[in-house]
């Protein structure tokens, strides 16, 4: 048991702090790096940690982990699934493409992955709108939005049907930014495409629809297989505290 804690608990760590070079460090990155280090100990002093499991209260905070460990996955599961289940109908009057970071001026393979798919939508529904939607973080020399258009024109998305969204920070702002732009070249009751990653779905119809929009749909990306576990800590936390906030 202690070798397999070990073994885990490296793979985590390192992937992220592999993370970090490939794509800008975020809360799920640390999580990730602090899950694996933590297994690594766990691994390390397992037989002494075995040992002082036998009182009582030691076994009491053991049940504690186990259980919320438990909720966690069954809770990522949940979030996984839902973002698998894709509503577009191609008929939509509107696009939203969510940033998902930079590096410089280049997409990272997330905010790839989800251009990949706005290109794909577009080529069976050229009428509707394109928002691309992004400011500029840190590390970022453009915002997310400048990248974003100049990626889909490259790829053959005709720049008329582009709108950017240059001020966002957060998938709220998104949702209300990309909302004030499309309210002023839409009128009456449209419907709009949310593209973003498979676990981002979920938590982006949510704020969609609390952001006024009353016709949502939703068309999902996949992830590179060395994000999955820092996107889903992260993701995890964010639907949590959209729930109670």
């Amino acid at each position: 048991m202690s070798k397999i804690l070990i073994i885990l608990g490296s793979l985590l760590t390192i992937n992220g702090f592999v993370v970090c070079f490939i794509s800008n460090i975020h809360t799920g990155v640390i999580l990730t790096v602090l899950l694996g280090l933590f297994l690594v100990l766990w691994g390390v002093f397992y037989k002494p940690i075995k040992k002082i499991t036998k009182l009582p209260i030691i076994k009491t905070l053991k049940l504690i982990v186990i259980t919320l460990l438990i909720i966690e996955i069954a809770f990522i599961c949940f979030i996984g699934a839902y973002g698998t289940q894709n509503t577009v109908t191609y008929s939509e009057d509107a696009v939203i493409v969510l940033g998902a970071g930079i590096k410089g001026d280049k997409v990272t393979a997330t905010l790839k992955q989800r251009l990949d798919k706005a290109v794909e939508y577009h080529n069976k529904n050229k009428n509707a709108f394109i928002v691309v939607s992004g400011g500029q973080g840190p590390e970022e020399t453009v915002t997310e939005a400048v990248a974003m258009e100049k990626y889909l024109i490259n790829n053959g998305v005709d720049s008329s049907v582009i709108l950017k969204e240059e001020k966002a920070t957060s998938t709220a702002e998104n949702f209300a930014f990309s909302k004030q732009i499309l309210d002023n070249k839409l009128k009456g009751d449209y419907s709009i495409a949310v593209i973003t990653n498979d676990f981002h779905i979920y938590r982006s119809v949510c704020i969609a629809g609390d952001s006024g929009f009353e016709n949502v749909t939703s068309l999902s990306s996949a992830q590179s297989f060395y994000n999955v576990v820092p996107n889903y800590l992260r993701e995890s936390l964010a639907v949590i505290k959209m729930w109670l906030i």
